[in-house]
């Protein structure tokens, strides 16, 4: 119901605004529209013949006008409340009432009797050819009016005061019923209206009770919610933090194993010696592996894995990767081949460290899965663009194949080939996980094509940029004549471990580099300030201070030469956290342990350049 609802809500009846409510609108129809206007009208020019008979002195017209000015203006109202055919016709009975009192009044003379012609016209106007009978009835009212006025008042009837007075009585009375019938409906809608108001009252208040109920279980969830939150942000960091630390411990034994075993390569062993250290070596970088596959698993897992974009020169990359399979090969009796298809630019933009791990992991199952015949890793364009090149890595072997029932799942984690499979081959299954998730990140595809028995073909299609400049050629000169370049150089060793140690003191041995070990990074930082040192080798984890309290001691020497010193971490952890840590403590550079002996004596003497 309407909150506008009332005796004097003229404005909304004269703009045509619905008082109910109701689903019809009905003041937009034409004929409440030609209602209201007329109602408006003829009570506007009732209340200047009110006021020009005021004027004169004539009681008995100023109350018959009154009273007409009043029927007017309640004759929409009460076509409001659904009495609109007895609104309209009241109307035009008003309407011709008013005629036939002005006429009497003025005369025959005066012609008001014409104004029967429009008020027939009104019920044309009033009335949609739905209500033919009631448009009708207003015509024919109109009619009678005209010959009552015209045969019987003009011609017989002499009105006098007394009767005027019964004819001004009814019309008044006629009034007050309309405004009865209208109080009436208006009472019965106002306690419908209360009865609504109240329903929808206690409707709002079930609502509220329902949504405080709700807002206080959302209060509950978002509670649970923030403590699920705060306990998987315990776990997370309690799962970095073990990693870092298994990392550590794990890394720290291997560095010793690869190192030492690295040198008794160099060594020239006996002839009975090369195959246990052959094995030895490879037993160390088949556990260095598996450490990696779950590092980068759980980093995966965890959304932290990156991704470089750096040129890279693809031949050497791809001679690096089969040339550490190569005594493998060579055992196995396979042969390992390579194919690099024609106009393949040698320098691209991405990432060679995760291209490498996800060629290893192929070339390494293939070679794992052949018995006998070759492994061949061919590369080739499927896209060629002016900045970027669409690469497809081809690793096929004539090994053992695949199930067809699981080729499908091959790639999925800790899965292989069958059960069969795991036991005489042995491995996690983590391998082709990870090289189709790194594949994945980078925008590539990854997929496999494979017979039992027949051998299989892995195919990993990734899209590189291609790179704007050569790699110098002197860098590689100069790496290989860096053992002389280090010779004299004065290197500052913090590790606390005896092993590890021992193997760097032979490795700058064999680089004539003058070092100095001290165990902490508190002897570090005493050492810095008693001498120069060329380059600091810092260990992270050490007793009394760790290696980044002692790098941010060393940055705030007051000595400059001192204060800038070169420091390369040794870092056994290769997370994302350690190593911005690494470069927010003021370190330079990184080595991985068990770190290779090249990439050491690179970074050594790249700094030595600088």
């Amino acid at each position: 119901m309407s909150t506008k609802f009332s005796l004097t809500g003229i404005s909304d009846i004269a703009l045509g605004k619905d008082l109910r409510s109701e689903n019809e609108v009905v003041g937009k129809k034409a004929g409440m529209t030609v209602l209201n206007s007329v109602s408006f009208f003829l009570a506007g020019v009732s209340i200047l013949f009110l006021i020009a008979f005021q004027i004169n002195e004539s009681v008995s017209l100023t109350w018959f006008f009154l009273s007409e000015a009043i029927a007017f203006l309640l004759i929409p109202l009460l076509a409001r409340q659904g009495f609109e055919k007895a609104a309209k016709i009241l109307l035009i009975a008003y309407a011709d009432i008013g005629i036939i009192i002005l006429s009497s009044v003025f005369g025959g003379d005066a012609m008001i009797q014409a104004f029967f012609i429009p008020a027939m016209g009104l019920s044309i106007l009033l009335f949609d050819n739905t209500q033919v009978h009631l448009r009708n009835m207003g015509i024919l009212l109109s009619i009678l009016s005209y010959f009552i006025l015209d045969y019987i008042i003009f011609e017989r009837i002499s009105i006098s005061e007394s009767s005027f007075s019964l004819v001004r009585w009814s019309v008044l009375t006629g009034s007050f019923v309309t405004t009865w019938l209208i109080f009436n409906t208006f009472s019965q809608f106002k306690e419908d209206a209360e009865y609504q108001t109240l329903e929808l009252l206690q409707k709002e208040q079930e609502l509220n009770q329902e949504l405080s109920l709700k807002q206080e279980k959302l209060e509950t969830y978002i509670q649970q919610l923030e403590v699920a939150s705060e306990e998987l942000a315990k776990s997370t960091k309690a799962k970095s933090e073990f990693l870092a630390t298994m990392s550590h411990e794990i890394r720290t034994p291997m560095n010793a194993i690869l190192g030492m075993t690295h040198l008794l390569k160099q060594d020239s062993p006996r002839e009975d010696q090369i195959e246990p250290i052959n094995i030895l070596d490879f037993s160390g970088k088949t556990l260095l592996s598996l450490i990696d596959d779950v590092l980068d698993f759980s980093k995966i897992e965890a959304g932290k894995i990156e991704f470089e974009s750096i040129e890279f020169e693809l031949n050497k990359l791809v001679n690096v990767i089969i040339e550490s399979f190569k005594i493998t090969a060579k055992n196995k009796g396979i042969e390992l081949k390579t194919e690099i298809g024609e106009g393949i630019p040698n320098i691209l933009v991405g990432d060679p460290a995760r291209l490498t791990q996800i060629l290893n992991n192929l070339v390494s199952n293939a070679l794992k899965f052949t018995e006998e015949g070759e492994v061949r890793l061919s590369v080739n364009a499927v896209q060629d663009d002016d900045e970027s090149i669409r690469l497809q890595f081809a690793i096929s072997d004539t090994g053992i194949g695949i199930e067809e029932g699981r080729v499908n799942t091959i790639f999925e984690s800790f899965t292989q080939a069958s059960q069969n499979t795991k036991r005489l081959f042995g491995g996690t299954g983590l391998g082709l996980t990870i090289s189709k998730q790194l594949t994945e990140l980078q925008g590539g595809s990854i997929f496999v094509e494979s017979e039992e028995g027949d051998g299989s073909t892995f195919y990993v299609e990734l899209t590189f940029e291609k790179g704007s400049s050569a790699i110098e050629a002197t860098a590689i000169n100069k790496s290989e004549d860096s053992t002389e370049s280090l010779s004299g150089l004065k290197v500052l060793l913090a590790e606390d471990n005896l092993v590890n140690q021992k193997v760097m003191l032979r490795f700058l041995e064999r680089w004539n580099v003058d070092m100095t070990v001290v165990d902490n990074g508190k002897e570090a930082v005493e050492a810095i300030k008693e001498d120069n040192y060329d380059v600091v080798l810092m260990d992270l984890q050490m007793p009394t201070m760790d290696g980044y309290e002692a790098s941010e001691h060393i940055r705030k020497l007051d000595d400059p030469y001192k204060r800038n010193t070169p420091i390369i971490a040794l870092t056994a952890a290769a997370l994302k956290e350690v190593r911005e840590k690494v470069y927010a403590s003021g370190m330079n550079d990184f080595v991985t342990k068990p770190f290779n002996p090249a990439d050491l004596e690179q970074k050594l003497f790249q700094f030595i350049e600088k």
